[in-house]
């Protein structure tokens, strides 16, 4: 009697458990939209049931919606398509998960499938079409890829949580963005309101970044969404108690945060406004939103400066930039002449893309709209892109495989563009007082692959050298007969910490 007891109540305990993972899994999933917890539960209900239609559909929707590699609902889908009782939407789900997996080939035959099998009601079958053409474009897109290197900006600004929309300066002396690392451990209740945080430039490197303080963080729901080219001010995107989203405007002034400001009613709206940024000269005011009588979905608007300061009223950018979807994060270069924004309804390769487009001072507005290409743009959400003074360097969060968890902060480097140059010079002074040397040379290498980077020869008169070298690390190596080799260290800083010259003179110590 007593076994059976046990049993019984070792049976009770491993439902009781089960429910109340069900439970967890579910207010994850159905009511904080917290995707990432819900991929926690819904594996270890798949774990004990792994014939579960339910917890196997939720488990791969949860990967498809969080951002972690949503690729990895493949398997789950692709069960679920021998499964009983699955719907037909699970190869809608199942050509998504195989386009974010770079399987565009299955990911068409999928959406194919879930048009065959589906009904003409289906709500989803409105977006297959579109879906199909992502995969077509991306399969043309990755033929050509960008000549650029990602570089994560490692934990002094990165988490195990989202890291995002990044904005610099043109001089890159800060980078201020979006994170939800301040996720309050084991608060079930409701998800972690983002934080915004700001890391400053020394010694051509990122500090480690900080949460602003009151009253740019509140307890509600704030993000930057924008920088003027100077980083003299910020837009705030608020969003009020009836989740209304408007577009705040804050001031920096050496560093000090002054207190946000709704911008005037010819930007805002009873309507959500997304994202915003002004033009260097403060004469434009470019940003996004729903509001009724667009292209469609959120297009980006513009208002000018009026003579009396105020904005005017705002006028649609047209359909060189906007479409039936939604246009997205309007940012300038910093000479004003390149819009980029993030579509979901231009060529891309899937979600948003990042697309720009020139300035036409005959037409007065931006055309030419261009994808830009991958992998700055991938089958997922690519929404936000800040651009460096000369081109050379972007910025953007994203996923990719060597991040630290959820979406991080890159810096990219677009190889083709042409570097900021240092010019170091200095003279070869012997410590015995000659002036004439036999086979006299200088060779620089990279500090960390030891690639020659450059021969030198100083001048035979004067004794000086000059050597051009873009931003990076070096061991300089100098020689001569009857000299020790003396061996340097070079380092040419980058970002706010940049200089155009270096005075760097060599001492030559006789050999023993």
């Amino acid at each position: 009697m007593k076994k059976q007891i046990l049993l019984l109540s070792l049976l009770f305990l491993s439902v009781f458990a089960i429910s109340q993972d069900k439970k967890k899994a579910k207010h994850y999933f159905y009511d904080l939209g917290d995707y990432e917890s819900a991929v926690e539960e819904y594996l270890e209900l798949v774990e004990q049931e792994p014939e579960n239609v339910e917890y196997n559909y939720n488990l791969a929707i949860s990967y498809l919606n969080s951002n972690i590699d949503k690729s990895a609902a493949i398997p789950y889908l692709e069960k679920l398509t021998k499964m009983k009782g699955a719907s037909e939407d699970v190869y809608y789900f199942l050509g998504r998960a195989y386009a974010l997996g770079y399987q565009f080939d299955k990911a068409i035959e999928a959406y194919k499938k879930f048009l065959e099998l589906s009904g003409k009601s289906n709500i989803l079958r409105t977006d297959v079409d579109r879906q199909i053409a992502y995969c077509q474009n991306a399969k043309e897109l990755i033929k050509f890829p960008l000549n650029v290197k990602f570089e994560n900006l490692g934990k002094a600004i990165n988490s195990s949580y989202d890291d995002y929309f990044p904005f610099v300066p043109i001089d890159e002396s800060f980078i201020i963005f979006n994170s939800n690392r301040n996720k309050v451990e084991g608060d079930k209740n409701e998800l972690p309101q983002p934080d915004i945080l700001i890391s400053y430039v020394k010694d051509g490197k990122f500090t480690d970044a900080e949460v602003l303080p009151e009253p740019i963080n509140t307890h509600g729901m704030e993000e930057v969404v924008g920088l003027n080219a100077w980083g003299t001010e910020a837009i705030l995107y608020v969003e009020g108690v009836n989740n209304e989203g408007d577009l705040y405007e804050c001031k920096i002034e050496d560093g000090v945060f002054g207190i946000p400001v709704k911008l005037d009613k010819n930007i805002n709206s009873k309507y959500v406004e997304i994202a915003g940024c002004i033009s260097s000269d403060n004469s434009r005011f470019f940003f996004a939103s729903d509001r009724p009588g667009g292209y469609g979905g959120v297009d980006i608007y513009m208002c000018q400066r009026l003579p009396n300061g105020k904005w005017s009223e705002a006028q649609n950018l047209g359909p060189t930039i906007n479409t039936k979807q939604d246009e997205d994060f309007p940012n300038l270069s910093p000479d004003d002449k390149i819009l980029y924004f993030s579509s979901r309804g231009h060529t891309g390769m899937g979600g948003y893309d990042i697309y720009k487009a020139k300035w036409d001072d005959f037409k007065k507005k931006f055309v030419g709209t261009k994808n830009m290409g991958y992998p700055i743009n991938t089958p997922d959400d690519d929404m936000n892109f800040r651009v460096s003074e000369n081109g050379k360097y972007g910025y953007i969060s994203t996923l990719r495989a060597e991040g630290l968890g959820g979406l991080d902060v890159y810096r990219v480097t677009f190889e083709d563009v042409e570097p900021n140059y240092t010019a170091v010079s200095g003279k070869i002074i012997a410590e015995d007082g000659k002036t004439k040397f036999s086979n006299l040379f200088i060779q620089i290498a990279d500090a960390e692959t030891d690639d020659v980077y450059g021969d030198y020869q100083p001048d035979e008169r004067t004794l000086r050298y000059v050597m051009i070298l873009p931003p990076g690390k070096y061991i300089m190596y100098v020689e001569a007969d009857g000299y020790e080799m003396q061996e340097q260290e070079i380092e040419i800083l980058d970002k706010a910490s940049f200089k155009n010259y270096m005075n760097k003179d060599i001492h030559l110590v006789p050999a023993k």
